[in-house]
């Protein structure tokens, strides 16, 4: 069996249009963008894969290396784009009559916990993201903190609309000292909704992991993994996080995990086909139990077949051979042509100190990290007085001067 024609296809899913605005002021048109990726045998097999964003070079020579191989060839291979491999692993499941997981191992579980995901929003806008992510049946919910939102602020709005056993994922971003996330640690620590911490410290402090796991009152998530999984071995969190790794070294981790009894996560980002390379993973890895994370809430339609319905934050493990899916080629060709709308014209509006508003233009990632050292009221720390939103056009003469201003930077207003 060889790889011998390619398929690249870039396709435009809708978000739903109760957070579309949050969630594309975040990114810009970040999010609007997937690439189908179907590569064919010459035994007539069809195998999918998908990748963020529309097709560009890097992703176009990752797939072209593969064209006039053998797929086997690439099998836990510790290289291989994690975007990439979901259609090797379908090809060779499809060629031997099971499912992806058999190509890992033993499955050890027939339900994978996955988690929801979203960006930071003001505390009412949290409350529906989480209250939505209930009704998608998840029981987690990811989030990166802001220094532009109060995180106790967000917790607390979370708290009064979800049910008993629903948690929260705080990713903090690196940038703190172990005294500032004990300090957040034990006030959230008082909402049963606060579940865990990802990212509290610099990668390479090992040492202040280990003294912040010793104290924490809310288990440490270590992401990256800057050792090669080693880290679990020194007992720097209570948990770890692949993000984005090819198989073959989500394979040899794993097997570090396992050996020093520690649970981990992986997070890849996307649809339905994304999603279902990381149920098969996680079924055929002993330690695979915590909460994955994807992308696949954040859009309405895709473009295979059958969807994963969440039960009690779980999935199924699909059974059919290779990744379980079918490419919808009507759906493939509805979301190719469906046209990506504009942004809505807005401002990103920061309420800090004491009577201080900034403004400035989306989207909002694009501000640098230390933004809120420069801005009044708000500096180390997430449990401060700030909040942000968005000011849309509503004709005014005022929105119209603010846009002209912002276009040279940020602007601060003090009433």
């Amino acid at each position: 069996m060889k790889i011998t024609d390619i398929e690249l296809h870039e396709i435009h899913p809708p978000i739903p249009a109760w957070n579309r605005d949050a969630v594309r002021l975040f990114s810009g048109n970040g999010w609007d963008a997937r690439t189908i990726i179907v590569l064919h045998t010459d035994t007539g097999l069809e195998g999918i894969a998908e990748a963020e964003g529309p097709p560009r070079e890097s992703l176009e020579q990752e797939v072209e290396q593969l064209r006039g191989t053998n797929p086997c060839r690439w099998l836990g291979h510790p290289q291989l784009n994690i975007w990439v491999a979901p259609a090797i692993y379908d090809l060779v499941g499809k060629a031997n009559d099971v499912p992806a997981y058999q190509l890992l191992g033993p499955k050890v579980r027939s339900w994978v916990p996955v988690s929801s995901w979203t960006v930071s929003q003001t505390p009412a806008l949290m409350a529906k993201e989480a209250q939505d992510a209930v009704q998608h049946g998840h029981t987690w919910l990811k989030f990166h903190t802001s220094h532009l939102h109060n995180v106790i602020d967000q917790t607390r709005a979370i708290q009064e609309v979800v049910p008993h056993g629903f948690k929260l994922h705080y990713d903090v971003n690196f940038d703190n000292t172990v005294d500032q996330i004990l300090t957040l640690a034990r006030e959230l620590a008082k909402f049963p909704v606060a579940g865990m911490i990802e990212d509290p410290l610099r990668t390479h402090d090992m040492e202040g992991h280990k003294l912040l796991r010793e104290k924490c009152p809310l288990p440490i998530i270590f992401h990256h993994c800057p050792l090669g999984g080693r880290e679990a071995m020194m007992g720097v969190a209570d948990g770890y996080m692949l993000g984005h790794a090819p198989v073959g070294q989500t394979i040899r981790r794993a097997g570090l995990f396992e050996a020093a009894n520690v649970p981990f996560m992986t997070q890849n980002n996307g649809g339905n086909i994304t999603l279902a390379m990381v149920v098969h993973m996680a079924a055929a890895f002993e330690r695979a139990t915590l909460h994955h994370v994807t992308l696949g809430r954040m859009w309405a339609d895709d473009v295979v077949q059958p969807t994963f319905e969440v039960v009690g934050g779980q999935v199924r493990v699909p059974e059919a051979p290779g990744l379980g899916l079918t490419l919808d080629r009507a759906a493939l060709e509805r979301l190719k042509a469906r046209e990506v709308e504009p942004l809505p014209r807005a401002l990103i509006r920061i309420a800090h100190g004491r009577g201080h508003t900034t403004y400035a233009r989306p989207p909002v990632a694009s501000l640098p990290r230390d933004c809120a050292h420069m801005l009044a009221g708000i500096g180390e720390g997430y449990d401060l007085p700030v909040d942000q939103d968005s000011f849309f056009d509503d004709g005014s003469e005022r929105f119209t001067t603010l846009w002209e201003r912002t276009g040279k930077g940020l602007v601060t207003e003090v009433e």
